[in-house]
């Protein structure tokens, strides 16, 4: 820039006067300052991007309204960017930036195509494709039904196609102080047939293309066709096109401005020098071509025009087109080194942070000449900022950078070195043995093994482990627990299934809800739970003893607005209050889901509870497995003396009075310190009373208030952390 800035004042020496450059320069012109005018994405704060993943993104993302540029961005195979369907942005290159394609495809070339977009600006962008290929290609750039574009400070160079086509109802487009030109060789062989394919730029697709009537508005000053362009500076169909204030340089091509199907073109105030067929009126079915003040210089074919062309609507400033060549040689192409266009330097800073995983950095952008940045480092999880590199050093963080030219920083960190713990527990705690609890190092493999004791069998993992096998392992990433599950086998395993066709004398209690069709259940019935709050389904088994056993539910549960989990008791106690029942794929495709309890010697009462007034799961079966249980009968509570005598002691067991009128005592002993819950379920089976806690050892009495409860059978448990469940049986009257 500094060259082109020596360039400038040289020249304005020479001419004795001198024009504000980039005031000038950075002014809306033409047909883009109608309908509204094109002020991009405004002040927004700049995404500076120097990939091409990140500038895809950046151009992409409706979100982002401002895009900065930074160094040459080479674009893969076929990664010509779709940028549609966007309003209010503003696509800037930071001096030295550039655009590269190479690919040669039909398919896969091209830079950008900017469809159904408004208000969008694209300035100081240099375009570099891999030369003229006639396959039908893609241009460096095309503008497809887009209204209030402006294309400002550009330079396009070596399209495959063309370099930057407007068609397709495209509207109110201004192209300003841009340059068009070929570097490269044209390259031969295409299937288009065309061995030099330099042809430039095009408006207007097809003669049939009848719906860009009254469309294709554009207006095209100080833009420079510089050497190797052929044709097409434009070629133009239907469209109002203003050409004025432009310099024509391409010697050796075959035409400049050529008026094709309906063009109403205005060729103003232009400099033509060494080329040939300046203003070509091709097959004279224009609508009108006027060649006004425009000089000719060297060239040979073609310079007057036909008919009277549009008036602009627009005012704008006219050069004398003897000044022309030098203003736009000055001025044209990428030329800007700020994005403010006031002619002030901007430097560019980029930030990394090494490694990359070990945080982020933010700070980087383009800052005016002489400002400071702030740069600040961010730790991710497991690392350390240790210092920067590269245009800062040191250990100070956020640190101030100097933008007295580009600059780079580096902020680095190191791994830190974390450790987590890993509880194991077994269920139940008799149950057995399980190794490999611990601190580990982040990342580290831990092996955990269960082992059963006598009269069990391990049936699982749980927690942060899964699958069957005793020995497993946990990556310790975070703190974690994992639970080894046991199952009592003495006296022999078994399972027994209670259907929902089953009845209250074979372990099937009571319902809250109805029992529906369902062609995929085992007997064609599930238990359809009504829609509302702790609505249940109760099942009573009979064990010889207490101990762990597994309890198997076969459920359905498949739309979308039910419940996946539901509340477990047993013998009134919550066991789980989200017991699981995963979504189903269909009505008619069944899932399982399985819990292991702890069960007390005798009846035992186990309900499945809804949590919302949503619809829950609808359940085929349970099966209980475990040490010989059998179905129990709801109608028979278990037997219990009013009295239990103690040994050592003269207090009594169990409830008292009984039968009562709702005032009841509870006695009971502990032989050590217990958490314990005193719970009354009703025939029901649903739990009407509970409370908990901690007591020393010892003979306890409890007091019931059971007034205002219905009349009735209702089962008192008595259970702890260490004590063995004792049930007895209470009659309100």
């Amino acid at each position: 820039m500094k060259q082109t800035q020596q360039r400038l004042f040289a020249i304005c020496m020479m001419l004795g006067f001198c024009f504000t450059a980039f005031s000038q320069n950075c002014t809306l012109v033409g047909w883009a300052s109608q309908n509204g005018g094109v002020t991009g994405g405004g002040s927004a704060t700049p995404t500076v991007v120097s990939n091409y993943t990140d500038f895809k993104n950046a151009v992409t993302s409706t979100t982002v309204k401002v895009v900065h540029i930074s160094g040459t961005i080479t674009f893969p195979a076929a990664g010509r960017i779709n940028f549609q369907d966007q309003t209010g942005k503003t696509i800037y290159g930071l001096p030295g930036s550039k655009l590269v394609s190479t690919d040669l495809t039909a398919a896969g070339s091209g830079i950008l195509y900017v469809k159904r977009c408004s208000n969008i600006l694209f300035r100081n962008i240099t375009f570099e494709g891999p030369g003229a290929y006639d396959t039908d290609g893609n241009d460096n750039m095309t503008i497809d039904n887009c209204t209030n574009v402006w294309v400002d400070h550009c330079d396009f160079q070596d399209g495959v196609d063309g370099n930057l086509d407007v068609k397709n109802l495209a509207d109110y487009i201004s192209i300003t102080w841009c340059r068009f030109i070929y570097l490269k060789p044209p390259i031969s062989g295409g299937s288009g047939g065309a061995n030099d394919h330099r042809f430039s730029n095009l408006f207007g697709s097809s003669d049939g293309a009848t719906g860009d009537r009254g469309k294709l508005r554009i207006t095209m000053q100080n833009c420079w066709w510089a050497q190797g362009c052929k044709e097409r500076m434009p070629r133009v169909r239907f469209g109002k096109v203003h050409i004025v204030n432009n310099y024509f340089s391409c010697s050796g091509n075959n035409h400049c401005v050529r008026a094709g199907f309906e063009a109403d073109l205005r060729v103003e105030s232009n400099y033509f020098e060494n080329v040939n067929n300046p203003i070509d009126l091709f097959d004279n079915d224009f609508t009108a071509v006027s060649s006004i003040n425009n000089s000719f210089v060297g060239t040979t074919g073609t310079t007057a025009g036909s008919g009277t062309a549009f008036t602009p609507p627009y005012t704008l400033t006219v050069t004398p087109a003897a000044n022309v060549k030098s203003q736009v040689m000055t001025g044209a192409g990428a030329t800007l080194s700020s994005p403010t266009c006031s002619g002030t330097a901007n430097y560019t800073l980029t930030t990394t942070a090494s490694p990359a995983a070990g945080g982020t950095v933010t700070g980087a952008g383009s800052y005016a000449a002489g400002s400071t940045a702030t740069v600040t480092a961010t730790a991710a999880t497991g690392y350390t900022f240790t210092g920067w590199s590269g245009a800062a050093s040191g250990t100070t963080n956020p640190v101030s950078i100097t933008m007295n030219a580009n600059q780079s920083v580096t902020a680095n960190f190191t791994a830190t070195t974390t450790t987590y713990t890993l509880s194991v527990t077994a269920s139940p705690a008799a149950g057995g043995t399980v190794t490999g609890a611990g601190s580990y190092s982040s990342g580290a493999t831990a092996t955990i093994t269960a082992t059963a004791n006598a009269g069990y069998s391990f049936t699982g993992w749980s927690g942060d482990a899964s699958g069957t096998s005793t020995s497993t392992t946990v990556t310790m990433s975070a703190n974690k627990a994992a639970v080894a599950n046991f199952q009592a086998v003495s006296g022999g395993s078994s399972t027994i299934r209670i259907e929902d066709d089953a009845t209250a004398s074979t372990g099937f209690c009571s319902y809250e809800g109805s029992i529906s069709s369902n062609s995929g259940a085992n007997n064609g019935k599930v238990v359809n739970l009504t829609n509302s709050t702790a609505k249940g389904v109760n099942w009573k088994v009979n064990t010889p003893a207490g101990g762990s056993y597994t309890l198997t539910w076969r459920y359905v549960n498949s739309s979308s607005s039910n419940t996946y989990t539901m509340k477990l008791l047993v013998n009134g106690v919550t066991i789980n209050s989200a017991q699981p029942f995963a979504k189903t794929s269909s009505s008619t495709t069944f899932a399982t889901s399985t819990a292991t309890v702890s069960l007390v010697s005798g009846g035992n009462i186990i309900r499945l509870e809804s949590v919302t007034s949503n619809a829950t799961a609808d359940i085929d079966w349970i099966e209980i497995t475990g040490n010989s249980p059998v179905a129990g009968d709801c109608n028979v509570a278990k037997a219990a003396p009013l009295l239990l005598p103690i040994a050592a002691t003269k207090e009594k067991t169990g409830v008292y009075p009984n039968p009562s009128n709702g005032l009841t005592n509870i006695g009971f002993y502990l032989a050590e310190a217990d958490n314990v819950t005193i719970a009354v379920v009703n025939a029901a089976g649903k739990t009407v009373l509970s409370q908990s806690s901690k007591l020393q050892a010892g003979y306890h009495i409890k007091a019931l208030n059971m007034g205002g409860r219905q009349a009735g059978l209702y089962i008192v448990t008595v259970s702890g952390v260490k004590k063995q469940g004792e049930v007895f049986k209470l009659i309100i009257e």
